[in-house]
């Protein structure tokens, strides 16, 4: 029997400033470069109502996650104040779940072996959107699978899922999108392959 996820899904850190000299603000209102904008707390907190149980049915074709991952920036109190572990803050404080945090950008390889052989469960995946085809390339799919080569700089609003196939057999996922549809000006359609 394969210890792996049977979902894994991924999404995009929630929006930020798109200009370079803007800021967005920290959980406590204060300025912060790497935090998110008003909106992207909005966000968040429309994520956690998303996946939780206790806001009302989750959607149909999605699970409440057992597992949430956010990339390390280094040292505990840093990795927090990024945009990816605050995306999904008050999903893990409403679940009671810990944001593991064990790889930087740059090592999505990594994390996707290190998930394929060592997690189950529902596994949610926040992340910087340069880097989330690689960590969708590194997951063993079907066969024929086609999966974005690219996620646009403006979509927050879009969850990358994987279902994984029936055993017996090696791993496989199946890819599918999911639109959020959480706030308004959220998009109904898919990132297109």
């Amino acid at each position: 029997m394969n210890v792996s996820p049977e979902v894994i899904y991924i999404i995009r850190h929630a929006e930020k400033p798109l200009k370079p000299r803007l800021s967005g603000v920290d959980y406590e209102g204060s300025q912060n470069e790497h935090s998110l904008l008003p909106r992207g707390w909005q966000r968040s907190g429309a994520l956690a109502a998303l996946f939780h149980p206790d806001f009302g049915p989750v959607r149909g074709g999605l699970r409440t996650p057992t597992v949430l991952v956010a990339p390390s920036w280094g040292h505990p109190g840093k990795t927090a104040a990024h945009r990816s572990y605050q995306t999904i803050q008050g999903l893990s404080e409403h679940l009671e779940l810990p944001i593991t945090s064990e790889f930087a950008p740059g090592q999505e390889q990594q994390l996707a072996d290190n998930l394929v052989r060592g997690q189950s469960g529902v596994v949610l995946i926040c992340w910087e959107h340069k880097h989330i085809p690689v960590i969708a390339s590194a997951l063993p799919v079907v066969s024929g699978t086609v999966i974005p080569r690219k996620w646009p700089g403006r979509r927050y609003d879009v969850i990358w899922s994987f279902t994984r196939g029936p055993e017996p057999g090696p791993v496989r996922y199946a890819f599918s999108q999911i639109p959020q549809q959480l706030l308004a000006g959220d998009a109904g359609t898919v990132i297109p392959e």
